[in-house]
């Protein structure tokens, strides 16, 4: 009765074992080992960027700013009531009034104030605040502008360098603005700061002047008017004097209907020309703006904004708002992008569509107020037909007394008239002289003693975590790249076979006659080396993967070529040899047999001779000799002369009657077999054979490769017993692999035989002086 297998570490024998769901969940060390996998180029990126770090915050230029405090009154000091006409009522603004206040802070008619004071203008045009502000991204771009014949774009004039320099803000909740600016030096940015604050005051004194005198010219006109009418009518009252000898009316005259009458129609009249005198004024105001031009046409413009029919118009406030807005982004965007930038464009499309939308309200309110003048002409005219009749109705009862009265009326009502002007003119006059408005610097800006920006400790800290980021987010992009199969743990997560071990990459340094035969011989050449360690550990875990009698027979196969699969059996049939089993290694690679070069043996007779019944096992099985001497318990059965049909050759009946010869005369028996996935003949062998044993070669097959050589034996129900990662560069492994396989072998193997045994000198000799091929 056979024995029944037992439990091993990979599971029962024969059961291929699910190791890619014990490794769906990733755990810190994986992470850790993926990280020391790709140290190198992790540290080298983390060192770039951290000493370019360290070295940017080192040189940083400090920057200071300095920062002024204006005081912004929603109204200005009220010296006279006539300057509600001129100065409005401001309820309705808020938080847009102060933006637009900001935005005007900054506005080309301020910047050319603040350069006219003394130093302010040769500080911009010597270039200095461009070589402060210098941008390696703006230059950059400026050269790839050029090397695609862009024509580059002008130099910046001095007051939009200025403006370059300066930040405005509202302070919440208070009528403060900030006016502040930043440079390498602290005494260039508070003369910048207190320069453009008092500039900001000038700007809104001069506007108040130029407001008082076009009110002032307008009443003057006025006045003059009045003046003319004023003695034309005295005349006429001097002239019916002298005419009619009359120099006054009783008073009892007054109460008679018809003078009553005519009172009361004086009084509409003179009321009707003081209102149109006030929509003239306002239509006048209105005309002015149209005439002059969109440049007119602002939300700043408060001269226009202040007449009352634009106060009323429900349509020109919300237009005015919407302009507020409008001016405010394309400024901001003034700071980012150029004047021919498509969103730059937009904003002043948008702008100009807002100022043609105020025109045409100024139009309407225009056309409206040309209406209101007109029928105020015409009532004015109807009164005074009005009043001329009723003159006539009067003249009746008593002619020269009316015309009396309707003269002394006339001379009345323009002296009335008359003193109004002179007494607006006054108050105009006097506020013009006032030289306090709603703007006025509190707090001018000193020169700041500690600069605002760099920190170099934040800025160090956060290149060395950037760097430390950016290191190990390669090491996972690389490992994401890279799909090959690079550790044991690979083979077993993603190729889905158990590890039998690894072999490290063997370096020929010595002088030999053929590298290809001192790897293949290693175990045999050199004792101690680190690679006949990893043999042995091979050795160990075929002998304890399962019983003997379900191992016997191995094939020794691999993906594709250059995996270094002979090396492996040859190396695999001389370790297991030493350990006293006997063995025997078939090269059944009839493409390109490479057993024989080797072990420097006749290939005259092999496995072919005896598939076709030209020879025995007994006569073609040979000897290998090393250092003069026949390595004991291991034969080697060449491939022969190479047959014309492999394939069929292998098929045969004669092919499983040999190995079941071989499974009784040897331990254990090695079949070297080409490339599963190039040649059927592995795939036939893997059939017939006790197990099969995948070579695979580090960092050079791809996941997907190896997993293809898996499927392709077990479809055709091969049974795979292990895999080993041959060729292992031990540097690219992690911390554990290098130190403990790598140099515990090594140095353990060396320590080991120099102690124990005593190798003469002659025994070390160069595998150049050996005559292996004997």
């Amino acid at each position: 009765m056979p024995q029944q297998p037992e439990e091993t570490p990979y599971g029962s024998y024969g059961a291929a074992p699910q190791y890619k769901d014990a490794w769906t969940e990733p755990t810190f060390k994986r992470y850790l080992s993926i990280i020391r996998r790709h140290i190198w180029p992790a540290l080298a990126l983390f060192v770039v960027f951290s000493t370019l770090g360290l070295l940017r915050a080192y040189r940083a230029t400090p920057i200071y700013q300095a920062t002024a405090t204006i005081l912004v009154e929603r109204q200005g000091p009220r010296v006279t009531k006539f300057e509600d006409v001129v100065q409005p009522s401001v309820e309705w603004w808020g938080q847009e009034y102060y933006k637009t206040q900001e935005e005007l802070a900054k506005s080309r008619a301020v910047m050319e104030i603040a350069l006219e004071q003394p130093g302010i203008r040769e500080l911009f045009q010597s270039g200095q605040v461009e070589k402060e502000r210098f941008s390696p991204i703006r230059s950059l771009r400026r050269t790839i502008a050029a090397a695609f014949g862009v024509p580059p774009t002008a130099m910046p004039e001095p007051w939009e360098r200025l403006r370059g320099c300066i930040a405005t803000k509202h302070v919440t909740d208070t009528h403060f603005v900030s006016v502040s600016c930043e440079s390498a030096e602290p005494a260039r940015a508070a003369k910048i700061v207190n320069g453009v604050a008092r500039a900001y005051v000038r700007y809104h004194m001069l506007r108040r002047m130029e407001i008082n005198n076009d009110v002032f010219l307008f009443l003057q006109e006025q006045k003059q008017k009045e003046e003319l009418a004023l003695q034309e009518s005295e005349q006429k009252l001097q002239e019916f004097r002298e005419q009619s000898h009359i120099s006054s009316l009783d008073a009892s005259d007054k109460e008679h209907p018809v003078l009553k009458r005519l009172s009361v129609l004086n009084g509409e009249l003179t009321e009707k020309q003081v209102q149109r005198i006030e929509i003239e004024a306002q239509w006048r105001v209105i005309q002015q703006a149209l005439d002059a031009g969109d440049q007119v046409l602002t939300s700043s413009n408060d001269k226009l904004f202040s007449i009352q029919a634009m106060e009323k118009d429900e349509t020109v406030s919300q237009v005015r708002s919407e302009l507020v807005k409008a001016e405010s982004d394309r400024a901001a965007l003034a700071d980012v992008y150029g004047p021919e930038h498509p969103r730059m464009q937009t904003a002043q499309s948008r702008i100009e569509l807002l100022r043609a939308r105020l025109k045409e309200a100024l139009n309407n309110i225009g056309s409206s107020l040309t209406t209101q003048l007109k029928m105020l002409t015409e009532e004015e005219k109807e009164l005074t037909k009005q009043y001329d009749q009723q003159n006539v109705a009067a003249l009746d009862l008593a002619k020269s007394a009316v015309s009396f009265g309707r003269l002394q009326n006339d001379v009345e009502r323009h002296q009335k008239l008359y003193q109004v002007l002179v007494e607006r003119m006054s108050e105009v006059q006097l506020s013009a002289d006032y030289t306090k408005t709603n703007v006025e610097v509190v707090e001018e800006a000193s020169v700041p003693n500690a600069p605002i920006r760099p920190n170099k400790a934040r800025m160090a800290l956060f290149s060395v975590l950037l760097g430390l980021t950016l290191g190990v987010t390669l090491t996972f992009v690389l490992e994401q790249l890279d799909d090959t199969v690079r550790t044991p743990e690979d083979l077993e997560l993603w190729v889905g076979v158990p590890a039998l071990g690894f072999v490290p990459e063997i370096a020929v340094t010595k002088n030999v006659e053929s590298r290809n035969s001192y790897k293949a011989l290693i175990s045999a050449l050199e004792p101690t080396s680190s690679a006949i360690e990893a043999y042995r550990n091979i050795r160990t875990n075929l002998f304890f993967s399962g019983p003997a009698e379900e191992s016997k027979v191995l094939v020794v196969t691999s993906g594709g070529p250059g995996d270094g699969k002979t090396t492996t059996a040859c190396n695999l049939a001389l370790i297991i040899a030493q350990s006293g089993k006997r063995v025997l290694l078939v090269d059944a690679d009839f493409r390109r047999p490479q057993v024989h070069k080797l072990f420097g043996l006749d290939s005259a007779v092999g496995l072919s001779s005896i598939l076709v019944g030209e020879s025995t096992l007994e006569k073609a099985a040979q000897k290998s000799v090393h250092d003069l001497e026949v390595i004991e318990r291991l034969d080697i059965l060449c491939a022969g002369p190479t047959p014309p049909n492999p394939t069929e050759l292998l098929e045969s009946a004669s092919t499983k009657k040999l190995l079941s010869e071989m499974r009784d005369k040897y331990d254990r028996v090695i079949i070297d077999t080409p490339p599963v996935l190039f040649v059927s003949d592995a795939s036939i062998l893997s059939t017939i054979a006790d197990a099969v044993i995948l070579v695979v070669k580090s960092d050079k097959r791809t996941r997907a490769h190896a997993s293809r050589a898996r499927k392709q034996i077990e479809k055709i129900g091969g049974r795979i017993i292990g895999g080993i990662l041959n060729r292992v560069q031990i540097s690219r492994f992690s911390h554990y692999y290098s130190d403990y396989y790598y140099h515990g072998y090594a140095r353990y193997s060396s320590d080991y035989y120099s102690s124990y045994y005593s190798i003469p000198e002659q025994k070390r000799r160069s595998p150049a002086k050996k005559n292996i091929n004997a």
